[in-house]
């Protein structure tokens, strides 16, 4: 409660904060911290729901200007998380820069007329990089994206870029985000540390650079606040990169099971890969992808340094219903191996 000296409150106003995306796996911890922090948060989404935060229709991308700038009214900060991520049907190039480069410039364009905070727009490692990189990957390394996901998300930012001349934006480039109840990637590697038996991966070389949820959040949170942040890039990631098999003995610790690793001769691997049609797969995991955030860590944000230890206490919270075995993983978990670490 604010006072009042000669009729003023001095109550200080909340900053009201615009999260698209605000349903998702990253949204859903967000708008949280968000909110613990003081701040009135409007979601957005195609189908506003009731409860929870007020939520206001996600305008299309052939929508006039209007419908960008009305939800935009008395908005301080807008969170850009919205996107076609990990899709369940295939995505055409269209599609993807329709929904991660267009969507996204109608909002910028939108937020330098309204807004007199922050844009932060969650991109994607993706689009600096494919699924691997030999080196250690930092913000200076030309973009080079591979698919596109990422060259939509590429394209967005140079949108973003172009509509805020006066740079209050911050574009982020996490790598991959683990936490509680991930999805893509990571729920596929979870399910596989599911599974009761060993796994011949201890002897994989290649090292990932992973993300907490929580400090992806923070580093969005530090983004609206922290004005060496204006106008610049940042790689978003934890401090330690691991090995595949690393990631799978601290979620089983995590689940309470021992780590149940073997390592086998990359020769009986490949054979493995081929027979299964895996080739592609394999070969991305014995390859890097190491990214450093040393950039952001310079403004202020704190990184994970302990990203093993971090896994663990996470996959304590892996339900029954996740740890369930379908008799085709349990028959084949090679299967389960993810493409690559997006």
């Amino acid at each position: 409660m604010g006072e009042e000296f000669g009729g003023v409150s001095t109550r200080k106003r909340q900053n009201v904060v615009l999260v698209t995306g605000a349903s998702g796996f990253i949204g859903t911890e967000l708008v949280k911290q968000l909110e613990a922090a003081g701040n009135r948060v409007i979601c957005t989404s195609r189908e506003p729901s009731g409860g929870g935060s007020p939520y206001v229709r996600l305008p299309y991308t052939d929508e006039p200007a209007s419908a960008f700038e009305n939800i935009l009214e008395n908005v301080d900060h807008v969170v850009h998380l919205a996107a076609i991520h990990h899709a369940k049907r295939a995505v055409s190039a269209e599609e993807y820069y329709a929904a991660n480069c267009l969507l996204t410039g109608r909002l910028a364009t939108a937020a330098h007329k309204k807004i007199s905070g922050k844009f932060v727009f969650t991109s994607s490692i993706r689009a600096q990089c494919g699924s691997v990189f030999d080196g250690v990957l930092r913000e200076s390394d030309p973009p080079q994206p591979t698919d596109d996901y990422g060259r939509a998300k590429l394209a967005a930012e140079v949108e973003i870029a172009a509509a805020m001349p006066r740079r209050n934006y911050t574009i982020l480039r996490p790598v991959l985000v683990y936490g509680p109840n991930a999805t893509g990637n990571l729920a596929k590697l979870t399910r596989l540390a599911a599974l009761p038996i060993p796994l011949p991966l201890k002897s994989l070389p290649g090292k990932r650079s992973l993300l907490d949820l929580g400090a992806l959040c923070a580093a969005i949170f530090h983004s609206l606040q922290e004005p060496k942040t204006d106008g610049e890039t940042f790689i978003v990631a934890d401090n330690s990169p691991l090995r595949l098999g690393e990631i799978v003995a601290a979620m089983r610790r995590g689940m309470g099971h021992s780590p149940r690793l073997f390592s086998v001769p990359e020769a009986f691997l490949s054979i493995a890969a081929k027979m299964t049609a895996q080739t592609d797969r394999k070969q991305r995991l014995y390859k890097d992808l190491v990214a450093s955030s040393a950039k952001l860590q310079s403004t202020g944000w704190e990184a994970v340094d302990d990203s093993m230890r971090r896994i663990e206490e996470v996959s304590t919270t892996v339900t029954s219903a996740q740890r369930a075995i379908s008799s085709l993983a349990a028959r084949y978990p090679f299967l389960l191996l993810p493409r690559d670490f997006r």
